[in-house]
């Protein structure tokens, strides 16, 4: 789910040339859904921290940071707040 209006997009954007583009592709991905309470609010787990990551975790709700590998799973639900596979 976005979470930042067009300014804010179009602020990321002036500083990170195709973010937009990213952020949308996060947007419109078929993540699975959560195997424990079912939730489709899930995320796409990745590891690194940078500023163009921030700004699209920040974006997206489709978007988990981690810090650092190993990635405890590939999806993160939003809803029970657990990793999966």
């Amino acid at each position: 789910m976005l979470k930042v209006n067009k300014e804010t997009l179009d602020q990321m954007e002036a500083r990170y040339p195709s973010i937009r583009r990213e952020i949308l592709r996060f947007e419109e991905a078929k993540l699975s859904a959560c195997p424990r309470c079912g939730s489709e609010d899930t995320a796409d787990v990745q590891c690194g921290i940078i500023g163009r990551t921030i700004h699209i975790a920040t974006a997206t709700t489709k978007l988990r940071l981690i810090p650092n590998p190993p990635k405890p799973g590939a999806y993160f639900c939003n809803a029970c707040k657990e990793y999966f596979n």
